[in-house]
């Protein structure tokens, strides 16, 4: 991996000799003119400004990753809005993302806006993906499933990926270093290559993460498990004519990961072990025309996730090896027709077919564990967008799907309204109505060690859909001064659920094992609000601060525990979390940042098993400050239009981390809570040719 990185290099640098093209001077264009002007896709499946967007879109870009120093997407998520990324093993370190307060699973992940990240890519698919491979992710709060499906019920992720649009070659390193304990490596290459006329090119990436185990509390067990990941990708398109564009991406992921006790060692010969060994490839193809007089767009669009996975999860050397492979394909042809009204209203209707089809089979034959689930999804949508001048639009969609684990056609309808009084004010109304299916393999179907034994999660065979409501309603404010940048957002959200699904500890037959059941609990509301805070002062300062406050709650006291008393509160979710950041003479030779995720208290459950707890109990945890600062100086080199960016940085200053984990082979691994990591010192250097970086 690491020689072909440097053929990748010498490759780019013959590539900027020989051609001796005028390149863009290196430096960070000021936006503060253009902030408001942003194109954004995701709220209505169609580029449109994102004052203009009628559906609320949050984005984060690479001005964002590089001022939190982010490697992965999982590192940047966590400063958008009504975001929490979680951990939530301490041998093996899954993660999920909670928006508004729930689950993962209620979150659709796109991937240049296709549903191709499965449940099973979920597991550590966030944490794998490099940022440089990312142009900017977009992210809608609230329902989403007319567009996008199911799972959109909490809101949709679209990690859309860098477009070649001039030569370059980017080269990156950062170490990474916690006190006492491992080196993280994460080395990253991408470069592009595009066509006199502009008419062609490709982008290609690559990504290798290096990481040994971490044992914070010294029982010999893991805390952060050793990782060793690759990328190889790249992305191509060829424009045919005016009218015509095609697009091809592809990537193959590899990792393996081993946590738990003797982390570089045969896992089966540990008291307690998690390994993971996942190749992953991910493909895309689509096709777009666009008439002459720009009035209609058609596009047909095809792509597919597959996976393969070698793990080990066991106690006392036990027979607990299993595979699994999973595909997902999903293919669809989509339309929009722009018409005018008049002189000043337009109605833009969007209307598609899809087809989705993902297939899983997981095995564990030593725990008579297998899930073997085929989903076949057909759905046909149809949204309107009527602009009413320059202060009112409208919106107005329904989607109907049919799905092989529902008997009867599903129809999620969505309405929204969006009045722009003046230049500076925006207020938008939304209700979005959704589903999920009663389907076997979720996010939390991870095997876990607790209660002295292993945690498995069974499934209701009674287990019917949940539905959702979801409503919004927000106002936007910005006003621009000179120099100075002002926007503020607030948002109230209510998100109601019926037949929700929760887990409950149900017996066991098997001491060695604690059994949960995914059934469906009572109806459960989340209501709250998120506020974003922007200021720009010209090139020099930028600070952005995002607020959330919550309430989730059954309507219900749910079981989750044979020994604890029902509650209604939701598990695991904060009432208060945020992040901001502070960006510092962005544009000069010196930059500088500061970065802050606030997780509330919240309530976490905790099995018993470890020595340290005889009986199972919900921990009411304390408040956590992440606080990260970087510095950076740029060298610009005018010979070959080369720049050199030095950055040096500490994440978690306080070492704001959790301090009672379980001990020993018998702990509660799903007991983890907090910042991902320890205080953790870096040194990123990145060097770039050409392009506009």
């Amino acid at each position: 991996m690491r020689h072909l990185f440097l053929i990748l290099i010498s490759c780019g640098a013959f590539i900027s000799i020989a051609q001796n093209q005028s390149l863009d001077s290196l430096r960070i264009v000021s936006d503060s003119l253009r902030e408001i002007e942003e194109v954004t896709i995701t709220g209505s499946r169609i580029a449109q400004s994102k004052k203009n967007s009628v559906i609320s879109v949050s984005t984060l870009d690479q001005k964002l990753f590089r001022a939190i120093s982010a490697t992965s997407i999982s590192d940047a998520l966590k400063f958008s809005p009504g975001i929490r990324m979680e951990t939530n093993c301490q041998t093996c370190n899954y993660t999920q993302v909670r928006m508004n307060g729930l689950g993962g699973s209620y979150s659709q992940i796109l991937i240049n806006g296709r549903p191709l990240f499965s449940s099973l890519m979920g597991l550590y698919g966030l944490e794998q993906i490099p940022t440089t491979i990312v142009d900017r992710i977009e992210v809608v709060n609230g329902g989403g499933s007319v567009l996008y499906g199911s799972n959109a019920i909490a809101g949709t992720i679209n990690i859309i990926t860098k477009h070649p649009e001039t030569n370059f070659i980017e080269v990156s390193d950062k170490v990474s270093i916690i006190p006492k304990g491992p080196v993280e490596q994460v080395i990253q290459v991408n470069g592009a290559l595009v066509s006199k006329s502009k008419k062609s090119g490709f982008l290609f990436s690559g990504m290798n993460k290096i990481r040994d185990g971490y044992d914070r509390n010294g029982d010999g067990f893991t805390e952060i498990p050793r990782i060793n990941s690759s990328l190889l990708g790249i992305n191509a398109f060829q424009n045919i004519g005016k009218s015509i564009e095609l697009h091809a991406d592809f990537w193959i992921l590899h990792e393996q990961r081993q946590g738990g006790q003797l982390w570089n060692g045969d896992p089966q010969q540990a008291d307690q072990s998690e390994f993971r060994n996942q190749i992953t490839s991910i493909g895309q193809f689509s096709g777009n025309w666009k008439s002459r007089n720009k009035k209609w767009n058609i596009q047909a669009y095809t792509g597919y996730q597959k996976t393969n996975r070698h793990h080990y999860t066991g106690l006392n050397h036990a027979e607990a090896w299993g595979k699994t492979n999973n595909v997902t394909l999903q293919s669809g042809l989509q339309f929009s027709y722009v018409q005018k009204i008049g002189s000043k209203s337009k109605s833009t209707l969007i209307g598609g077919v899809e087809h989705y089809y993902d297939a899983i089979q997981d095995e564990i034959r030593g725990y008579d564990y297998s899930i073997d689930q085929n989903i076949t999804q057909v759905a046909g949508f149809l949204q309107d967008q009527f602009d009413l001048g320059e202060k009112w639009s409208f919106v107005a969609g329904v989607r109907t799907t049919k799905h092989s684990k529902v008997e009867n056609l599903i129809v999620t309808p969505r309405a929204a309204v969006l009045f722009k009084p003046n230049g500076q004010w925006q207020f938008r109304l939304a209700y979005g109505n959704g589903f999920k299916a009663p389907q076997v393999f979720e996010t939390d179907m991870h095997i876990a060690f607790a209660n002295g034994g292993i945690s498995q999660i069974r499934v209701d065979k009674d287990l019917k859909s949940e539905k959702s409501h979801a409503y919004s309603a927000q106002v936007n404010w910005s006003r621009r001064r000179k120099k100075m940048l002002y926007s503020s957002e607030l948002t109230l959200f209510h998100t109601q659920l019926l037949h929700s699904f929760v887990l409950n500890e149900i017996p066991s037959p098997d001491p060695s094992k604690t059994l949960l059941l995914r059934t469906n609990g009572s109806n459960a509301e989340v209501s709250g609000l998120s506020e974003s805070v922007r200021l720009r002062w010209d090139k020099y300062l930028q600070v952005d601060l995002n607020f959330t406050y919550q309430e989730s709650l059954f309507t219900e006291a749910q079981q989750w525990s044979l020994e604890v008393e029902p509650i209604k509160a939701f598990l695991r979710t904060p009432n208060v979390y945020g992040s901001s950041t502070i960006s510092i003479f962005p544009e000069g030779a010196w930059s500088g940042s500061v970065s802050c995720v606030y997780t509330g208290s919240m309530l976490v459950p905790h099995f018993a098993g470890a020595p340290e707890l005889m009986q199972d109990e919900i921990v009411h945890t304390k408040s956590f400050w992440d606080l990260g600062i970087r510095a950076e100086h740029a060298i610009h080199i005018h010979q070959f239009e080369q720049t050199i960016r030095i950055g040096l940085g500490i994440q978690n200053v306080f070492d704001s981390y959790q301090s009672d984990f379980d001990t020993s082979k018998y702990r509660d691994s799903n007991f983890i809570y907090g910042p991902p990591k320890p205080r953790t010192v870096f040194v990123d250097l990145k060097w770039v040719i050409g392009g506009k970086h």
